[in-house]
């Protein structure tokens, strides 16, 4: 009897979480030139806001991902239930932004 392991549940996709691309760990470092658009009126509220929530989507959806990643996956990559907070939340994150700079 043979087992087929080429299931669909086992395919999924994981954030870019490699120590090369720090997109994830210190969002700073990918900052866009400034440009010299208007910071108030409706036009810049309404992109922060569709840039807020395109950032929760996309945070959204790596989490959920690893979140349905089991223990030995998460060591695997060098992880932990634990740090699965650690990895979105800004304010945890901040001794990361320190030594950037």
């Amino acid at each position: 009897m043979s087992v087929h392991t080429a299931d669909s549940r086992f395919s999924f996709q994981l954030p870019s979480l490699s120590y090369i691309d720090t997109q994830w760990e210190e969002p700073n470092l990918h900052t866009a030139a400034p440009q010299a658009a208007r910071k108030d009126g409706l036009a810049a509220w309404l992109s922060r806001r569709v840039a807020a929530f395109i950032a929760w989507r996309r945070n959204n959806a790596a989490m959920s991902e690893l979140v349905s990643m089991s223990d030995r996956d998460l060591m695997d990559i060098g992880m932990n239930r634990g740090d699965l907070v650690r990895a979105f939340d800004p304010a945890l994150n901040e001794d990361l932004r320190q030594r950037g700079a």
